[in-house]
């Protein structure tokens, strides 16, 4: 269960942090998780509520250092800022989920495979983004609706992120 933190703890490493590292051998450095965060940057062309909302999950996987529960709350911050900014570029006239909307970007060639920096470049048929239809909205809506899991990785969910909204939103 979690505890309230006592404001001495406040700017402390939350102690996850080093069981974890007992089992990973690795415990986070602030500093680099920072330098990690501050290179997650969205094009020109993401709509400025999109980059605030970003910056406000940036910020909280920055805060995941002194509270490690903190993680979970940036996987759902990523997937409603993805769900936000796919309702900018769709536009749809009445209400559609999730699903329909990550359907609509794959379709029309928005998002891919190959614009996502964790993919080899070489795979072909966009698998991975198809997967994500289903995926994507069931890990958002079992995040909404209640669990207690907690997953040592957020820094993936912002490069994901981050990935997704600049190619909803390319360069020009």
């Amino acid at each position: 269960m979690e505890k309230f933190k006592s404001l001495e703890e406040l700017t402390q490493i939350d102690h996850k942090h080093h069981l974890l590292g007992s089992i990973s051998g690795t415990i986070p450095d602030l500093e680099q998780i920072h330098e990690y965060l501050s290179k997650e940057v969205l094009n020109e062309e993401v709509p400025d509520e999109i980059k605030g909302q970003f910056n406000v999950a940036k910020n909280m996987a920055l805060y995941t250092y002194f509270f490690y529960a903190l993680a979970p709350e940036v996987h759902l911050k990523t997937y409603t800022i993805i769900e936000h900014a796919l309702r900018l570029k769709v536009q749809p006239k009445k209400h559609v989920g999730l699903r329909i909307l990550l359907s609509k970007a794959v379709e029309e060639g928005w998002i891919c495979d190959a614009g996502f920096r964790h993919i080899d470049k070489n795979e072909s048929g966009n698998g991975w983004c198809k997967s994500m239809v289903d995926i994507i909205p069931n890990m958002r809506n079992s995040k909404a609706h209640g669990s207690t899991i907690l997953v040592p990785d957020c820094l993936h969910h912002i490069s994901v992120c981050t990935d997704f909204c600049n190619q909803l939103f390319p360069s020009n």
